[in-house]
């Protein structure tokens, strides 16, 4: 299943949905995050038809799973060149996480695009390694079948063996089928690579997103994307990861931040 498909929204009423979350889009049994999102922002698209998505801002209360979701949106305003909505996934009544939304008419910014920092340098994507799911292990995680996930050979290696590393990762993402990549997909790419902390021999346990915000520099469509993943500081177990993604001709399209905890 396409990731277009496995993210579809169903109009129930104004400001209504379903949605179903499908098996293996997950990590340790609970949906991906940036999946989730993904799902939700499309909902909030329906409500701002004719708009790009700028930014989304969640803030994550129970894990997911697999199964029918409901969503509920509200637009809070709509300007002449903005709409900002906010939103909710839920399973049941159990409320999953709440986001807040901009979406904006194109091409309402000055024509200005300047990068102060260089695309990071990658290997060609048939140089990388694909992360993939091995036997019954718990990682590399299901989710990582239903996209494709390069990375730098040397970021392929993880735990106890990667002693002197820092927690930075570098690779490509691309959608399965041909399939090209919208902002919804830049909101899956966000949260799609490994922690970042995996590369520098910290635990490789459950590392679970408390909050996640993404912002698309470039809608696309884009039909791969390069990606640096990293993490600057952890403090009591708390820390954040910064993803930056650029096409192949060297432009920003999206970036990420989120905040996530080294559980015990």
């Amino acid at each position: 299943m396409k990731f277009g498909e496995a993210s579809a929204v169903r109009k129930v009423d104004a400001g209504s949905y379903t949605a179903e979350i499908q098996e293996g889009w997950d990590i340790f049994g609970v949906s991906n995050g940036g999946y989730l999102l993904a799902t939700l922002a499309r909902a909030m698209g329906e409500e701002a038809l004719g708009r790009d998505l700028v930014s989304i801002s969640a803030r994550f209360l129970n894990p997911g799973r697999a199964g029918q979701a409901r969503i509920e949106v509200e637009t809070l305003k709509e300007g002449r060149g903005t709409t900002t909505l906010q939103g909710r996934m839920l399973a049941g009544d159990r409320p999953l996480f709440v986001a807040h939304a901009t979406f904006a008419v194109p091409g309402m910014g000055v024509p200005i695009d300047i990068s102060y920092e260089d695309a990071p340098s990658v290997p060609p994507p048939d140089q990388c390694v694909r992360l993939l799911p091995v036997d019954d292990r718990p990682l590399p995680p299901p989710f990582a079948d239903k996209v494709e996930i390069l990375m730098r050979p040397e970021d392929a290696v993880m735990g106890d063996a990667a002693e002197g590393r820092s927690p930075d990762i570098k690779g490509w993402f691309r959608l399965l089928g041909g399939e090209l990549i919208d902002p919804y997909g830049l909101v899956l790419a966000a949260d799609a690579f490994p922690p970042a902390v995996f590369t520098a021999n910290l635990p490789m346990g459950w590392t679970p997103t408390i909050d996640l915000s993404v912002y698309v520099r470039d809608p696309g469509p884009h039909e791969i994307v390069k990606s640096h993943v990293h993490t600057r500081h952890i403090t009591g177990g708390w820390l954040e990861e910064d993803v930056e993604m650029w096409d192949t001709a060297g432009n920003l399209v999206a970036q990420s931040r989120q905040l996530a905890l080294l559980a015990r």
